[in-house]
């Protein structure tokens, strides 16, 4: 054989051998991963997946209505509009509600179609009233702060005479008002002892009139000399 035959035979298997070796690290070099996050700028990707089972159950009811001048903190007192289905307010016109300033009025509706119309009120005061129709169970509030008489209806019954009225005065407990019965001598709003003065006043002018009456009949008295031996 000649030289140049054998070298070429032998460049044969290596370059095979060559070849499948480029092959293999070619292989491996497509089974690798390299990520590469270029300098300023990055990419964060989250996936979660999640299953949140909640149940909320909440029930309300708003029957009221405050007006924007109540206050909270002071005296309430309660009318009731039309109780027991009556036309009427209680307290009402024949047994006005007495109330100091500052007091918190709540209507409570007892029966249906009933409203809160002003009739009259004092010049400063600026109450408007309820006009819409409310039924049972509806509630509305207003705080009185001047002094006066407050006149008011209900518009579908007035003429059936469905009116009241609230004075608010510096002192509702003088002199009844919101309610009767007997009052102590001094819820009168006068001291006990002028009452005691009065009494014992009366009670002099009487014994004075008897005695005066005494004399007057009787004459002299009986240790006077008649004047006879």
């Amino acid at each position: 054989m000649k030289r140049r035959d054998f070298v070429r035979a032998a460049s044969v298997p290596a370059a095979a051998a060559t070849a499948s070796a480029t092959a293999g690290v070619g292989s491996a070099q497509e089974m690798g991963t390299t990520t590469e996050t270029p300098s300023g700028t990055g990419t964060t990707s989250t996936t979660g997946t999640g299953t949140d089972t909640g149940t909320v159950t909440g029930t309300g009811t708003e029957t009221g209505e405050t007006d924007d001048n109540a206050a909270a903190g002071g005296p309430t007192k309660t009318v009731t509009v039309g109780p027991d289905g009556s036309l009427v307010y209680e307290p009402g016109t024949s047994d006005p509600l007495k109330i100091a300033p500052g007091t918190t009025v709540e209507f409570v509706w007892d029966s249906d179609n009933h409203n809160i119309a002003v009739e009259s009120q004092p010049d400063a005061a600026d109450w408007q009233g309820h006009e819409t129709l409310e039924n049972a169970g509806f509630t509305y509030s207003h705080t009185f702060e001047t002094l006066g008489t407050y006149e008011y209806f209900c518009q579908p019954h007035k003429t059936a005479g469905m009116v009241a009225s609230i004075e608010v005065v510096e002192n509702p407990n003088a002199g009844g008002g919101g309610g009767g019965g007997e009052k102590e001598l001094h819820s009168l709003g006068v001291p006990i002892q002028a009452h005691w003065v009065g009494a014992a006043t009366i009670l002099a002018i009487v014994v004075t009139v008897i005695f005066t009456f005494y004399i007057l009949k009787y004459g002299e008295s009986a240790h006077t000399g008649t004047g006879r031996n």
